[in-house]
C-alpha cells in the first residue's frame, strides 16, 4: 500500500425517536388518511402499490393471530399475493391494523458499537492485511427479521450518541416472509432463465435476506439470467478485477501521477468515516478492502474519479456478500471467519456492482455534480406540488434544497436511516432498473421530507437545517422505511416529470 495517510474524523450518529401514546401510530393515520384520499380519486391503486400492501397484510396475519382477514389482504379476491380491485375499506382497515400499537411485539434488541478510529491506515504493503486463516463454509446466514406492528411514531429528536460515544441499541423487527412469497421466488430463481421483468416486479417489495446477494446480483446484470452460464461469468469477472489490482494499486506512489496521488488520499480520508456504526467494518483488512476497490474504481472511471461519499454507496454490498462467508448477525462477525480468497471475491463483486450501480447516475459524480443539482431541483419541484405548505414554509425561511438534499441524493439516502435499512432500501433501489432509478430517487428523497411536514410545521430556520440535516431515524423499522417507499410510488404516478412541466 502507499504510505500516503491522513487523519479522519468519525461520521455522525444517529438518534432515537419519542414514542407516541395511542391505539394507532401517528404513521399509520397519516397513510391510512392519504390512501383513503388516493382511492377517493381514483378507482384502482397503482399495482405495486398494492402488491405492496397485500403482502404487507399477508406477512401481519402470518406472524399474529387474530391479524389482517384474507378479505383485507387478498384486496377481493381471496386468493393470498394475487391482484385485484379492493374496496376503500378493506385497504384502509388493512394499514390501519398494520400500523398499530401492540404491547405484546418482541423486538431484536441490536446494540451496535462505534467502530475503532484511525488517524490513518498505516505504509504497509497492499497484500499485508492481516486476515484470518480459518473459514468457513458457504450459505448466507444474515438474519432474518420478524415484522412487528409497533412503530415508533415520527417525533422530535430525543438526543442520541454523539462523536466519541456508542450509539443506542437499534430495535429491528424481524420479518418472516410469507411462504407463498418465498415460493415465488424460489420458482422464479430455480428456472434455467430467470425472468428479470417479473423478479424486479416480486424483488421491489422487498428480498429474503438469504436470496439477497443473487438477486442483487442480476438486479445489476452482474450475473447473467442464464444460469448455465452464472458460474463462468462470475469467475471472469472476478479474474478481471483481480488482475486489476496488481496493475492500478499494487504499485509505488513514485509510479502514480499527482492526480492519482490526489484521489488516494482523498480515498484513504473516507474509508475510516464508512459505516462509523458497524465494527467489522473498521478491521483492518476490511479498510483496506475498500481503500483498493474504490482507488481502482475512481481511476477506472476518469471522467468522474473517485468522490467524497461513493464510500457509503459499497457498504450494502459489501456486508450483503460477505454474509455469504460470514455466520451470524453482523454485530458478531469475526476476522477468523475469512480468508483473502474469500475477501477477494466479496470485493470483486463489491466492485463491479458498484460500476453498475453508478452507471445510472454518473453525472452525479462528475464535474459540479449536475446530475445531483438536477435532482435536487426536481426534488423542490415535487415537494412544491406535493405538498405546498411545506415548501413555501422552507421558502419563507430561506432553506435551501441544497443545504439539506445534497447529501441525501450524494448519498442515496443511506446515511439517513439506520444502516440495516439500507438493504431494503437497495431492494427497491436495484428493482426499479438502471434507467429507472436516477427518477425514484427524486421521489424517494421527496417522500422521505414530506413524511416530516407536521414536525417542520412549528420549526424556525436553525431547528429545521438541524433536523432536515439530520433526521430522527434511528429507531425506525422496515415499517416505516416502506411507507416511504411506496409514498414514493404515489408521487411518482402523481407528479411525473411530463406533469411538473406542464405547470
Amino acid at each position: 500500500m502507499s504510505d500516503v495517510s491522513v487523519s479522519s474524523t468519525q461520521g455522525s450518529s444517529r438518534t432515537p425517536v419519542q414514542e407516541q401514546k395511542g391505539p394507532v401510530s401517528e404513521l399509520g393515520d397519516r397513510i391510512g388518511e392519504r390512501f383513503n384520499n388516493l382511492l377517493q380519486a381514483s378507482k384502482t391503486l397503482p399495482r405495486k402499490i398494492l402488491f405492496n400492501l397485500k403482502e404487507s397484510a399477508t406477512s401481519a396475519r402470518d406472524s399474529q393471530s387474530g391479524g389482517i382477514s384474507n378479505a383485507e389482504y387478498s384486496a377481493g379476491t381471496g386468493v393470498p399475493g394475487t391482484f385485484g380491485t379492493p374496496d376503500d375499506k378493506s385497504i384502509t382497515s388493512g394499514i390501519a391494523r398494520l400500523f398499530s400499537s401492540s404491547p405484546d411485539n418482541n423486538m431484536a434488541s441490536l446494540k451496535f458499537g462505534l467502530g475503532p478510529q484511525k488517524d490513518s491506515l498505516g505504509s504497509a504493503g497492499p497484500g499485508s492485511a492481516q486476515i484470518g486463516g480459518s473459514s468457513t463454509g458457504g450459505g448466507s446466514n444474515t438474519p432474518q427479521y420478524t415484522e412487528s406492528s409497533r412503530m415508533p411514531a415520527f417525533g422530535t429528536n430525543a438526543g442520541g450518541s454523539g462523536p466519541g460515544t456508542s450509539p443506542a441499541p437499534l430495535p429491528r423487527p424481524r420479518t418472516v416472509v410469507p411462504e407463498h412469497r418465498m415460493n415465488k421466488f424460489y420458482k422464479l430463481l430455480s428456472a434455467a432463465v430467470i425472468d428479470l421483468d417479473a423478479l424486479q416486479e416480486l424483488c421491489w417489495n422487498g428480498i429474503p435476506s438469504e436470496l439477497r446477494p443473487a438477486c442483487w446480483r442480476l438486479l445489476l446484470g452482474y450475473m447473467p439470467p442464464n444460469k448455465s452460464q452464472q458460474a463462468a461469468t462470475l469467475g471472469r469477472k472476478r479474474q478481471e478485477y483481480y488482475d486489476m489490482v496488481p496493475t492500478y494499486y499494487d504499485i509505488s506512489n513514485s509510479e502514480r501521477s499527482e492526480e492519482e496521488l490526489g484521489a488516494l488520499r482523498q480515498v484513504i480520508l473516507d474509508v475510516p468515516r464508512t459505516a462509523p456504526t458497524i465494527p467489522f467494518f473498521h478491521e483492518p483488512f476490511i479498510q483496506k478492502s475498500l481503500e483498493r476497490l474504490l482507488y481502482i474504481w475512481g481511476i477506472r472511471h476518469p471522467a468522474s474519479g473517485y468522490v467524497q461519499g461513493m464510500n457509503d454507496l459499497v457498504t450494502p454490498f459489501l456486508a450483503i456478500f460477505l454474509g455469504e462467508h460470514l455466520t451470524g448477525h453482523i454485530e458478531s462477525w469475526s476476522p477468523d471467519q475469512l480468508n483473502e480468497e474469500m475477501l477477494l471475491q466479496v470485493e470483486a463483486d463489491c466492485y463491479w456492482c458498484l460500476c453498475k450501480l453508478v452507471e445510472a447516475i454518473q453525472d452525479h459524480y462528475t464535474y459540479a455534480q449536475p446530475g445531483i443539482q438536477r435532482t435536487v431541483f426536481r426534488i423542490h419541484e415535487v415537494v412544491r406540488s406535493a405538498a405546498p405548505p411545506l415548501a413555501q414554509q422552507l421558502e419563507g425561511e430561506n432553506i435551501d434544497f441544497i443545504q439539506f438534499a445534497w447529501r441525501w441524493v450524494n448519498c442515496l439516502l443511506i446515511r439517513e436511516v439506520p444502516f440495516e435499512l439500507s438493504f431494503r432500501l437497495w431492494d427497491t433501489y436495484l428493482s426499479e432498473g438502471c434507467h429507472r432509478f436516477a427518477e425514484f430517487l427524486v421521489y424517494a428523497c421527496a417522500a422521505f421530507l414530506v413524511m416530516w411536514q407536521r414536525e417542520l410545521e412549528h420549526m424556525e430556520f436553525q431547528d429545521m437545517i438541524m433536523f432536515l440535516q439530520k433526521p430522527p431515524t434511528g429507531e425506525w423499522h422496515e415499517a416505516q422505511l416502506e411507507a416511504v417507499l411506496g409514498q414514493a410510488f404515489i408521487l411518482r404516478n402523481q407528479y411525473s416529470a411530463a406533469h411538473l412541466r406542464s405547470k
